[in-house]
């Protein structure tokens, strides 16, 4: 007796010291995702709700798990279409490793499913995520035909095809849409502050292609850089009559297509503020 209540205690001890960081993690999660949920429902997140990925161990954005969500769904969708190919021509689909296959890619696409309708698309996501959900239920509705012609041993499927695969475009086309609006949001954030020494860096780069060094050209270059640098350094949204996220855009392009000119990026700043506000 004695030596079963000390592997009881041994395993209480693990049981705990296992706990805590997986709680930490689940945590981060919880802070940083939406849920879909009834009212007055509490919510508990977990990785068998959320499926194993390594992002969920660390904290998550709503934009970052939507995308991933809507991602696992047409993997698990395009998986079943995969299989449904194997049984052209052949007897596949009265085998049973095919039918054990199925099966598990079907658990996959029910747990991709219901991962992708726990989150929650606000604002400008919206949109995006009601096809993602379309897309899913599409993709679910090909996998209970499909489920039900094996149950009939009825190689009568040809529906269920059709619907993974308009689920899958579905889902392809709401990817599509999170990544534009995840590119605009970038665009739209403060762009990191100039490093002095790596401006000063690559002026010195610059001028030196330009120009030989001790020259009155290579002099004038990187005069007129520092300026610029000036000049990018010295200017603000209120400043130019813009709100912060039209000037971040323009900040943001001009620094993309102009990374180590800083004369060029100050010109193309002028340009498009004046474009916008005339």
């Amino acid at each position: 007796m004695r030596w079963i209540v000390a592997a009881v205690a041994v395993l209480i001890i693990v049981v705990g010291a296992g706990s805590a960081p997986a709680q930490q993690s689940l945590s981060e999660v919880a802070g940083s995702i939406k849920l879909k949920k009834p009212e007055g429902e509490q919510v508990v997140i977990d990785r068998a709700t959320l499926g194993q990925s390594s992002r969920t161990t660390s904290k998550m954005s709503v934009s970052d798990a939507l995308l991933e969500t809507t991602g696992e769904c047409a993997v698990a969708a395009r998986t079943l279409v995969d299989l449904l190919d194997q049984t052209g021509g052949s007897m596949a689909f009265y085998d049973d490793d095919w039918r054990d296959r199925v099966a598990v890619a079907g658990e996959e696409m029910d747990q991709a499913s219901n991962n992708q309708r726990m989150i929650v698309g606000q604002g400008r996501y919206e949109t995006a995520d009601e096809t993602a959900e379309r897309g899913c239920e599409m993709a679910e509705a090909g996998l209970e035909t499909l489920r039900d012609a094996i149950a009939a041993d009825r190689p009568v499927f040809s529906e269920a095809k059709r619907q993974m695969i308009e689920g899958i475009r579905l889902l392809e086309s709401a990817q599509t849409d999170i990544r534009a609006v995840m590119r605009q949001e970038d665009l739209e954030a403060d762009s990191p502050l100039m490093n002095p020494i790596a401006a000063d860096q690559s002026i010195k780069s610059l001028c030196g292609r330009r120009f030989a060094q001790e020259t009155d050209g290579y002099a004038g270059c990187v005069d007129d850089q520092k300026a610029a640098v000036s000049a990018l350094g010295g200017r603000y949204a209120p400043a130019v009559g813009l709100e912060s996220a039209e000037f971040n855009v323009v900040r943001n392009n001009c620094r993309f297509e102009w990374p180590d000119d800083f004369v060029n990026r100050d010109r193309c700043e002028r340009q498009r503020i004046a474009a916008i506000t005339r």
